[in-house]
């Protein structure tokens, strides 16, 4: 134990941390940093108000044997949140999609990283007085699931990644229409509450667990739905990407190295805690997304 956290779960808070502070030097270096580092920002507030809804609300929840806290949950898991989406985002922008297409790139991006920080995480468990606890531990629904974990949980992070960016978008259109110093510091801001609207309104439902057609938590329908929004929103990301010449890959590599890494760590952590049952699925999901981004990289460079 380090500060009263397992030592595995420090060394997350501290790659959370750190890759954080490395999104936040990038951002500096880069035109616009106030309003994208509001952005950033506002992300974690959005994710922090959300993930404290989904505590309170019984769907699952975060073991407070953490360091700092947001409410109930770690901001080690907020961070690494907000990493992954700022990652997300660049790499879309380095693809010169549409502005309208990045939400969807980025909604699913993010929601294929989180296909393998999430096991490694959930099953790292340690024993505190009589219970044994997980970074996070989800209340049982149905057994299965993607390697135990629901299937809504990642539509989930791809609607949030998509509601929000999609905001950030339009918020960025009517500061630059409208040229009102104002809107350029209160869109960030205005995106938080129409994200946490939107997550709890009915149409989310409907993304994540197809109500009211099915009741909710049930296993096939959220699978169906699943796959539904990954379909569309991959070939979204595919159809409209450009592999343009983009001198922007050197000053924009945090979009290419983040995710590998995190699916390294992800990958490493899980053979070194045993946590057998995960590696499996985080090994195909890795070679997929990593493959993946080597192929945009390797493409883009060709065309310089």
């Amino acid at each position: 134990m380090i500060f009263g956290t397992p030592i595995s779960w420090f060394i997350n808070e501290i790659i959370a941390s750190v890759l954080f502070l490395l999104c936040i030097v990038h951002i500096l270096k880069n035109e616009k940093p106030i309003q994208k580092l509001l952005e950033l920002f506002c992300y974690v507030l959005t994710a922090g108000i959300f993930e404290n809804i989904g505590v309170w609300a019984g769907i699952y929840d975060y073991s407070l044997h953490r360091i700092l806290l947001f409410g109930r949950v770690p901001f080690a898991v907020l961070f690494l949140e907000a990493v992954i989406v700022y990652s997300a985002v660049t790499f879309g922008e380095v693809l010169r999609l549409p502005k309208w297409a990045l939400p969807f790139a980025a909604g699913v991006l993010a929601s294929i990283q989180d296909m393998t920080l999430d096991p490694s995480s959930v099953y790292d468990l340690h024993t505190f007085g009589a219970s044994q606890e997980g970074q996070w531990n989800w209340a049982a629904h149905y057994e299965g699931g993607f390697a135990g974990i629901p299937f809504f949980n990642f539509s989930g992070w791809l609607t949030m990644v998509l509601f929000f960016t999609a905001c950030i978008q339009a918020g960025r259109f009517l500061a630059k229409k409208y040229n009102k110093t104002w809107l350029n510091y209160a869109y960030p801001f205005f995106s938080v509450l129409v994200t946490v609207l939107l997550l709890v309104s009915p149409l989310n439902q409907f993304l994540l667990y197809a109500m009211p057609f099915v009741p909710m938590n049930t296993k096939t329908a959220e699978l169906i739905m699943l796959c539904i929004n990954y379909c569309v929103c991959i070939f979204i990301l595919l159809r409209f990407a450009k592999y343009s010449p983009a001198q922007e890959i050197r000053k924009n590599g945090i979009a290419f190295a983040i995710p590998i890494f995190l699916h390294l760590y992800a990958l490493v952590s899980s053979i070194l805690l045993g946590i057998t049952y995960a590696v499996p699925v985080i090994l195909i999901v890795a070679v997929l997304h990593c493959g993946y981004i080597i192929f945009v990289y390797r493409k883009l460079c060709h065309r310089i």
